[in-house]
Formats: structure tokens, sequence, C-alpha cells
């Protein structure tokens, strides 16, 4: 383990106390968008992994979901989502995550996903494959869409664009043997990883949700790409990530749709 993955996964464990300690508590949420909450929580664990990396890491950036910061393919910067998933978090669903990813000139070197709450620890490094609580991870093997559970999410501008939505989940429906949608991009990505999902796909995600989990993935043997094919950019507006067997035929779903 690198000095960058162990500081990576201090950040996540800091973050995540300090997420599973609010949980039980009677947070109130503020909104940034019509369907977008924000906690004092969410701002808590942001400022625990930009104190600690202040201290350990204070030539690189930082670009975090609640204090903003400069842009994720330049330089070196740690890419920091608090708690995703805060949806969930306030009505007291228990599948939130801190994704802590560094990236350096635009591509991944480091991530980990905690799951804030049941504690699994999702790690990777670039070249060196992907563990689940330490030990190696590979992604599913299923070669049929019919034999697939897939996972999506929605956007924040659902409301605006929910005939769009629902014409492209029923298209996947269609197909495939079942859908999952548990509100943290971060989690779907990993569960990809896993194996426990054979396929995700969502629009609208920012650079801090993905950043860790797409090296999580990567190095789990999933294949992730923009819906056009093209290898995922983080400000891209949309992922599919896959078991690798599986991704023509979700383009193909997906394009269509």
């Amino acid at each position: 383990m690198t000095a960058e993955l162990d500081l990576a996964l201090e950040c996540a464990r800091r973050a995540a106390d300090i997420v599973a300690r609010g949980f039980a508590s009677d947070v109130g949420a503020e909104f940034k968008g019509t369907v977008d909450p924000v906690t004092a929580i969410d701002r808590a664990a942001e400022d625990a992994v930009r104190t600690l990396l202040a201290a350990e890491a204070p030539d690189d950036r930082i670009l975090g979901e609640e204090r903003g910061g400069g842009h994720w393919a330049e330089g070196r910067v740690w890419i920091v989502d608090p708690l995703d998933g805060t949806v969930n978090f306030i009505h007291r669903l228990p599948q939130v995550a801190v994704s802590i990813g560094l990236w350096e000139d635009g591509k991944p070197v480091a991530g980990v996903v905690r799951d804030a709450l049941g504690g699994e620890v999702f790690a990777a490094e670039s070249g060196a494959g992907a563990t689940l609580d330490g030990s190696p991870v590979e992604t599913s093997t299923t070669s049929e869409l019919s034999g697939a559970l897939v996972a999506t999410g929605f956007p924040y501008d659902r409301q605006q664009r929910a005939g769009e939505l629902a014409g492209t989940l029923a298209a996947v429906l269609s197909r495939v043997q079942g859908i999952r949608r548990i509100g943290s991009a971060a989690l779907d990505i990993c569960w990809v990883a896993a194996g426990r999902f054979d396929a995700y796909w969502e629009s609208g995600l920012e650079p801090w949700d993905a950043a860790a989990g797409v090296l999580v993935a990567t190095e789990a043997g999933c294949r992730v790409t923009d819906l056009d094919g093209s290898p995922h950019l983080l400000d891209a507006p949309a992922i599919l990530c896959s078991n690798g067997v599986l991704h023509d035929d979700m383009l193909g779903i997906l394009g269509s749709a």
C-alpha cells in the first residue's frame, strides 16, 4: 500500500465516523436545488478531510462537493464526496458512502469508497487491482442481459426529464433480470466492481461522485465509458460501468433509448 492510498483510507475513515455519528441525530437539510439537499454533516465531513489533507499533502489541491476547488484534470487533486447519498441520509436510509479519489493530470492514482454505515471499504491504486476490506475483488462474469442485475440513478433535473428517464428505464427493464436504484453512485459503481451488479448507468454525475469508484471498477476488471463508448471523463454527461461482457449490449439499449 502506498502512502497515498493510506491517506485516502484515513480520510474516508474520519469522514465516515462523522457521517455515522450524525445518522441518528436530527439533522436539518438545506437545498442547493429542488431535490438536491445538503446538511451540516456533509460540510463537517468534508472539512475533516480537508484538514487532514492540508496537513499531510499541503502541495496537492482539493475539489470537494461542498467547498468546491479547482478542475479535476489539472495537476494533483483530491476529489472528495464527503457524503454520497444525502437524500438517503436525511430519510434514514442506511446506504451512504464517503468517496475519496486522488487524480493526477486527469488520471486516477488512488481511490477509496467507504460505506459509512455498513463499514465496507473499497480501495484501489492504479495498476494494483481493487480490494474490498483488503481482499482482492473482481467483477461478475454474467454474459446475458436476461440474467443481469443492473443499477441506475436519476439526475437532479429528473422532474423536468421524467418522461425521457422513464423511457430509458423501460428500454433497459425489458431486457434485464432486474433494476435497482440505491441512491449512492459511489456504491453503485463499487458494487459492479464486486459483482453484485452487472452494470450501472446514470446521467448528471459530478466528478466527486465517480472519482474513486471509477478506479475501483477499472482495477476490478470493469469497463467504464461515456454513453458513446469513449473512455469516461469525470465531467461527461453520463456514465456506463459494466462487467465488460455486457457493455456493448447496454450501450446499444441506452443509445437507442
